[in-house]
C-alpha cells in the first residue's frame, strides 16, 4: 500500500512539475510574442525571425508578420533575410579565425604583410589585431554607389549595365550588371583612403572587403569555398550563403529596401550593402542571407569552444582569443571581429542588454538583424528583421529598443 501511495505521489508531482513547466514556457514565448509584434504594429518592421538557444536546446524558434506592410507574404522559418554586418562574424571573422590558425598568423604582424597592395599606403603598418577590433584607425565606409554616376545620373564607363555581357557579368539587382574588374577600383580606393587616430576606437568596415583576398593568397580557395569547405557544409547549413537568387526562389527571400538612390527598385535577393553589391555580392563585409536555424550550429559550436557535434572546427584557444576584449581596460569594447558588451553606470543604458554578461559577444547588422551569444548563461539570441523597409529611415527598431528587451528577456529566464 505504502509501495502504491509513493508512486501516487510521485506521478502528482512530476505532473505538477510538468505542468509548471509548460506554463513558462508558454510565458516565456508570450512575452516574446509581444515584443515582436509591439514592434511590428508600430512599424519597426514588417517581420522577423528569432530563435532563442538555452543549455543545450532550441527554447524558442518562430517566425512573425510578412515580408512588407501589405501582407501578402507571410514570414516562414525557411525564409532568407539579408543578414548585413552580421556578415563580418560569420564569413570575415570565422574565415580569419580559420585562416589564424591553419597558417600560423601572428596578430601582431602587418596586414601588409599578407596583402602587399597596401604594403606602400598609409595602411602598411597596420596589425591584424589593430584592423579586427577596429582601432587600426581606417575610415568606416566608402559610399562607392555615390561614384559610379555622372552629374546627368547617367551611370560612369566600365561601372554597371542593364544588361548581361562578358564584361558585365555580376549581376547585383533585378536589372543591373557589375563590370568584372570593378572590385580592383574598390581595393584602390580602400588603399588611398585617409587614416584616423591608430589605437583609437573608431568602426570600420574596409579591412573585412581584404579578407577575400587574404582567403584566397593563403588558401588558394575562393572566400565561398573555403567557408563552405571548413564550415557551411560540415556545419549542413542548408540555407545560409552568398548570392541567394542562385539557389532559391525569389519570394523565399524577405526584400529590404525601396531603394531610391542606387538601384532604383525594390532590393530584394540581392545584398542591401552598396559596398558589398559592388564587390558582386560577396565580401566579408556584408553580402550573407540566412534563416535563424541556419545561423544556429555556428552559434552553438562557438558556445561549446569550437565543436559541434563531436566534431572540432576551431580550437578552443582560438575562440576564447577572438571573443574576448582585444585591449581590456580600454575605451574600445571589442573583441577580434566580435561585438563586445558596454557596461556603463547605472544611469545609462548598457549594450546590448543590461543582462548580458562580460564574456559575452555578438554582432549586429544595419538592415536590423542581431546575433548574440553568452557563455556564462550557456545560451544565444537570433534575430532576423528587415527594419529597413521601405527605407533605411526606419529607426523604430532602435528606438523601441526591441533588440534589447529581447536579449533581457531571453538572460533572464
Amino acid at each position: 500500500m505504502l509501495k502504491v501511495f509513493y508512486i501516487g505521489a510521485m506521478f502528482i508531482f512530476c505532473s505538477f512539475n510538468l505542468v509548471e513547466a509548460q506554463q513558462k514556457e508558454r510565458r516565456f514565448e508570450a512575452t516574446a510574442d509581444s515584443l515582436i509584434k509591439h514592434g511590428i504594429q508600430n512599424k519597426a518592421f514588417p517581420g522577423a525571425q528569432l530563435l532563442i538557444f538555452k543549455k543545450d536546446s532550441v527554447r524558442l524558434q518562430k517566425s512573425y508578420g510578412f515580408h512588407t506592410y501589405d501582407s501578402l507574404v507571410k514570414v516562414e522559418n525557411t525564409d532568407l533575410y539579408d543578414l548585413a554586418s552580421v556578415t563580418k562574424v560569420l564569413a570575415g571573422t570565422l574565415a580569419f579565425m580559420k585562416l589564424y590558425e591553419l597558417f600560423e598568423i601572428d596578430l601582431e604582424q602587418k596586414v601588409a604583410e599578407y596583402i602587399p597592395f597596401i604594403k606602400r599606403s598609409n595602411k602598411r603598418q597596420s596589425s591584424f589585431k589593430e584592423v579586427l577590433s577596429h582601432s587600426a584607425g581606417w575610415l568606416p565606409y566608402i559610399a562607392h554607389q555615390n561614384l559610379i554616376r555622372k552629374k546627368n545620373v547617367a551611370f560612369k564607363a566600365r561601372t554597371v549595365r542593364n544588361q548581361y555581357t562578358e564584361k558585365y557579368p555580376f549581376q547585383i539587382s533585378d536589372s543591373l550588371f557589375l563590370h568584372k574588374n570593378y572590385s580592383k577600383k574598390i581595393m584602390r580606393r580602400i588603399r588611398k583612403t585617409k587614416m584616423g587616430t591608430v589605437g583609437q576606437y573608431k568602426y570600420s568596415g574596409l579591412w573585412f572587403f581584404l579578407v577575400p583576398q587574404l582567403t584566397k593568397e593563403l588558401s588558394g580557395l575562393s572566400f565561398e569555398t573555403f567557408l563552405k569547405t571548413h564550415f557551411y557544409e560540415p556545419l549542413k547549413l542548408d540555407r545560409l550563403g552568398f548570392l541567394p537568387t542562385k539557389q532559391f526562389p525569389k519570394e523565399q527571400i524577405v526584400p529590404t529596401e525601396k531603394d531610391s538612390l542606387f538601384r532604383k527598385q525594390l532590393v530584394q535577393g540581392w545584398v542591401h550593402d552598396e559596398a558589398a553589391a559592388l564587390m558582386g555580392g560577396i565580401s566579408g563585409n556584408a553580402g550573407l542571407f540566412s534563416n535563424s536555424a541556419s545561423i544556429a550550429p555556428i552559434l552553438q559550436m562557438l558556445l561549446n569552444k569550437g565543436t559541434y557535434q563531436g566534431k572540432v572546427f576551431l580550437k578552443p584557444e582560438t575562440v576564447a582569443l577572438f571573443t574576448q576584449r582585444a585591449y581590456p581596460g580600454s575605451d574600445n569594447r571589442r573583441g577580434l571581429g566580435f561585438d563586445k558588451p558596454a557596461l556603463f553606470e547605472e544611469n545609462k543604458d548598457p549594450y546590448p542588454s543590461r543582462l548580458a554578461s562580460p564574456k559575452s559577444y555578438g554582432h549586429s547588422g544595419f538592415t536590423g538583424t542581431l546575433i548574440w551569444v553568452d557563455p556564462e548563461k550557456e545560451s544565444f539570441l537570433i534575430f532576423l528583421s528587415n527594419r529597413v523597409y521601405p527605407n533605411r529611415n526606419q529607426r523604430g527598431l532602435y528606438e523601441m529598443k526591441i533588440r534589447e528587451q529581447l536579449l533581457d528577456h531571453a538572460f533572464q529566464n
